[in-house]
């Protein structure tokens, strides 16, 4: 169930950014811009985290970039994907950091805590996509 939550996050992570990567409406290009932004900063609030402790002291802050993260890949999802394309600089860091912080005791059982809401938004949203869309072969 961890495996396939991290999996997700990574999976989200790249198909927002690879969608984001082609030629396209500017507001493709800021959604991009905008995501790229969030994961750095993300990032950069969790590299000083060393404990469980210093995890749950920024909950209300990391729980909110989570579901920032989350929105931005929702509304990602109403543009087309673009070729593949090489993971951000931002989305490499923001996973460095996330690995790095699971091996602390704790640590990973906290913060997937503080992505539940986001994961649960991206699952609603993803059920509700399907269930609209009418495809050929089911």
């Amino acid at each position: 169930m961890i495996a396939q939550k991290v999996i997700l996050i990574k999976a989200y992570l790249f198909l927002l950014l690879a969608g984001c990567a082609s030629v396209a409406p500017i507001g493709y290009k800021d959604l991009r811009w905008e995501a790229e932004g969030e994961m750095r900063k993300l990032s950069k609030e969790l590299e000083p985290l060393e404990t469980k402790e210093d995890v749950l002291r920024l909950s209300p802050r990391l729980k909110a970039s989570f579901l920032g993260i989350a929105k931005l890949l929702i509304k990602a999802r109403s543009f087309p994907l673009a070729e593949e394309e090489e993971i951000s600089p931002a989305s490499e860091a923001l996973f460095r950091e996330l690995a790095r912080l699971y091996e602390i005791p704790g640590v990973r059982d906290a913060i997937e805590s503080l992505q539940t809401d986001a994961i649960l938004l991206l699952e609603r949203t993803q059920e509700k996509v399907s269930t609209d869309v009418n495809y050929p072969f089911e």
